[in-house]
């Protein structure tokens, strides 16, 4: 996460998830933004949504006039806003900048699990999302990727886990069953549900006592989003779970 792209239209649909998973039911929410150091890129522009109420407002009116507030009137974009508003419950963050030094990494995580001890859903907010083989952990642009091993100490620890995952060229179909069948995998999650946008994925492994409030949800998101805005479903292990199980890609939770 930077800061650049606080309040664009995947900004509002991401707070929108968060707020439909964890205000009904009162969940406590946990936050590890990775937030790194705004760069060059113009990412984060976005904002043509805020024009657009007729489209987006009904779904989380106040969401979406909290931040035509924030952005078009106070020109403040900046992640801690979101911290400081009442709009994530009573959520607590793990806020420090994420570098690309190992070391630094692992006291930031260290940091963030104590943190965000006792809270129900943990997100994850890297730039990228989950990691790849080509960026090992202290690589440079290693801080845009969540590594398997921090997904699975957070699931251990009693926290269904939520991850924000960039698309790649990979076509989608393919790569969120790839995805999803690994989180099984990895975790041994008692439910896994995926929530596509049409820039981004969020994947969300469930501990067995929230799997079914989580269901609920699926059924309230569906009820207020549109599909092509955000298409939410579960997703039962295949034979391709068997499959990562067996080649043991990594330590289980």
């Amino acid at each position: 996460m930077k800061d650049q792209y606080f309040g664009d239209v995947n900004d509002f649909r991401k707070y929108a998830l968060l707020r439909s998973l964890v205000i009904p039911d009162r969940l406590r929410l946990g936050v590890c933004w990775m937030l790194a150091d705004k760069d060059r890129r113009t990412d984060g522009g976005f904002l043509a949504y805020l024009a657009k109420p007729s489209n987006y407002r009904g779904s989380d009116p106040a969401l979406f006039d909290w931040l035509k507030q924030v952005i078009d009137v106070e020109r403040d974009r900046r992640t801690a806003r979101i911290e400081g508003s009442a709009l994530l419950g009573s959520a607590c963050f793990q806020p420090n900048l994420l570098t690309d030094r190992d070391s630094e990494r692992r006291t930031y995580f260290s940091e963030c699990f104590t943190r965000l001890a006792g809270c129900d859903l943990v997100f994850f907010d890297p730039d990228n999302g989950l990691e790849i083989k080509s960026t090992s952990r202290g690589r440079k642009n290693s801080h845009k990727y969540l590594y398997w091993d921090e997904v699975c100490e957070t699931f251990s620890a009693g926290a269904s886990a939520l991850i924000y995952q960039h698309f790649t060229r990979e076509k989608r179909a393919p790569f969120i069953a790839r995805l999803t069948d690994e989180l099984h995998a990895r975790t041994r999650a008692a439910a896994v549900f995926s929530f596509t946008t049409p820039h981004v994925l969020f994947l969300l492994a469930s501990q067995a006592r929230h799997s079914a409030l989580f269901r609920r949800r699926l059924v309230a998101i569906r009820a207020a989003w549109a599909p092509t805005q955000i298409l939410a479903m579960e997703h039962p292990p295949s034979e391709s779970t068997n499959v990562f199980e067996d080649l043991s890609l990594a330590s289980h939770c």
